[in-house]
């Protein structure tokens, strides 16, 4: 009786074993999924704020995107500080520009503002710079700026016209553009100083 009871427990606990080895095998795929999804979350829209265009804070960099080695879009959007004002991409011709997306809810923005503020007067002549502030309010965004020293134009797109044409994931997100109207780099997230001198070296350079 006990020759034939202990091959049937024996089956009985492979087949649990084996139950519990799938089931530990779909658990970390699972697992990994969700990783994968989160790290694309934060990027993307990490901080999602009410608005249109639900874009949020890029909470890491990346570096490239879809617009590089393309033109860039065309816009033309009313200034932050004067609303009968425009700013088009047009008036940018003919010299290098940067292109930065910001907002004032936005702290990496807050914190890199100064020093595009800084590198613009610096290069002045050399590469133009352009700010555009995304899905914010007009007196939150001038406030910003004024504290940033920022004196360079700034263009207002309160609705997100630009998040789709710009394939925007979060922000800060600024843009290299040549003369020639081409996107030779994008930064998705705060950019620190170093890694600002070296593209605008190799926009100037270009």
């Amino acid at each position: 009786m006990s020759g034939t009871i202990k091959p049937f427990r024996f089956q009985r606990w492979a087949k649990r074993s084996k139950a519990k080895r799938l089931l530990l095998s779909g658990f970390l795929l699972a697992l990994g999924i969700l990783m994968v999804y989160s790290v694309a979350e934060s990027l993307g829209t990490g901080s999602v704020i009410s608005g249109s265009s639900g874009l949020g804070t890029a909470s890491a960099v990346r570096l490239g995107g879809p617009l590089v080695g393309k033109p860039a879009p065309p816009f033309s959007l009313s200034s932050i500080e004067n609303a009968s004002g425009g700013i088009d991409l047009r008036a940018f011709a003919g010299k290098p520009l940067v292109v930065n997306f910001f907002a004032s809810w936005c702290i990496p923005c807050e914190t890199e503002l100064p020093e595009f503020a800084a590198m613009a007067r610096s290069e002045k002549g050399k590469v133009q710079f352009v700010g555009i502030d995304e899905n914010d309010s007009r007196s939150a965004a001038t406030a910003l700026i004024h504290r940033s020293g920022v004196t360079y134009p700034v263009a207002f797109d309160p609705r997100g016209s630009l998040v789709r044409p710009y394939y925007l994931l979060g922000l800060p997100t600024t843009l290299f553009i040549n003369s020639d109207r081409v996107v030779v780099a994008e930064v998705a997230g705060e950019v620190s100083l170093p890694l600002l001198a070296s593209y605008i070296n190799g926009l100037s350079s270009s």
